[in-house]
């Protein structure tokens, strides 16, 4: 496939970047892969418009975006610039003039409107120690040649595990495994800070190789969503409340903080107007922010929708200008939010 041609911005902002770049090993199958349309094609596809957009509007800072997508070692560096990106290419969609913020020893937020008093602090979120637990004990697994199968079962998902929780589970996993020991570790997961405090979980081991080659390790249940997604809104709260960083952002001038929740649990399932509605009933007087969003962009999508809230006791015109921006997004009005 002709990657230079189809994805002449994406190969721009590539030229410099390192050779180990998250999105190399997406662009060398798909120029490989002939014309047949593909995961790989549809992600490339996205980039490019995502960039084009910001291309075409051409806000100041850009190229420290550029730069700081060329940097990125890891999916997480390159999903962390990429939610700055979309969120800046959803107000050029909807023609809202901006910059992205300066940096240095006076930070302002994320992204700036030119023509009102509003910066937009991007914050994005990757929680999941279900997810972490299970590529960490695939990768043991791998390693040493295991010829077993695990299921890792809970009902609630765990947003965190702590490291030294992995650890010990794997362990032991791959103790039992040398000694075919197999069967259930139960284990009761101490979580004092969620909605769940004590949260069971169980790894079972059995032998022989998996209908699937390459693949060991998979998850059973997680259905009950109640707490889960309640942890996610607690999470959601703490930056607006307990992250000094961004707080200090937002004192440059009125300011909407925007959270990326897209690899934060599920928290994609809920829809954009639950969001919404969430958000207008537990954003706390006390934060610096003038209200909040959150957004769950996909890879293979340049479109991104948002749900909002104002806070309840921002000024009148702190609220006049998040009406303003929801009008000119075309969000609907819900619930005290916004979404859309």
């Amino acid at each position: 496939m002709d990657v230079d041609s189809l994805y002449p911005n994406v190969m721009t902002w590539m030229d410099g970047a390192r050779g180990n770049h998250p999105l190399a090993e997406i662009i060398e199958p798909v120029r490989n892969d002939g014309n047949s349309p593909s995961v790989g094609t549809a992600i490339l596809d996205a980039f490019e418009r995502v960039i084009a957009g910001l291309e075409a509007a051409k806000p100041e800072r850009l190229p420290t975006e550029r730069a700081d997508f060329r940097k990125a070692r890891t999916w997480d560096d390159l999903l962390i610039v990429r939610a700055e990106l979309v969120a800046g290419a959803k107000l050029a969609q909807a023609s809202v003039l901006f910059d992205f913020g300066a940096r240095g020893r006076s930070p302002q937020p994320d992204l700036v409107l030119r023509e009102t008093e509003l910066g937009i602090e991007v914050k994005a979120r990757r929680l999941d120690g279900l997810r972490d637990l299970h590529d960490e004990l695939e990768e043991a697994l791998d390693d040493a040649g295991a010829e077993v199968v695990v299921h890792i079962a809970c009902q609630e998902r765990p947003l965190y595990l702590k490291g030294a929780e992995r650890r010990d589970l794997i362990t032991e996993v791959l103790d039992r495994v040398s000694s075919g020991s197999y069967g259930t570790i139960a284990v009761e997961l101490d979580q004092p800070w969620a909605a769940t405090p004590k949260l069971p979980l169980a790894v079972r081991i059995f032998p022989g190789n998996s209908f699937f080659p390459g693949q060991r390790v998979f998850i059973e249940g997680g259905e009950a969503l109640a707490g889960h997604l309640a942890n996610i809104e607690s999470e959601v709260i703490a930056v607006l409340t307990a992250d000094e960083q961004k707080a200090s952002q937002a004192a440059s001038m009125p300011t909407l903080l925007l959270v990326d929740i897209a690899r934060a649990g599920v928290g994609w399932i809920r829809p954009e107007r639950v969001w919404a509605q969430m958000l207008a009933a537990r954003l706390p007087e006390s934060t610096p922010f003038i209200g909040a969003a959150v957004m769950m962009p996909r890879l293979d999508s340049p479109i991104v929708e948002i749900a909002m809230a104002v806070r309840p006791n921002s000024g009148e015109s702190e609220k006049a200008v998040l009406h303003a921006l929801a009008d000119q997004l075309g969000l609907t009005q819900w619930g005290g939010g916004w979404f859309g």
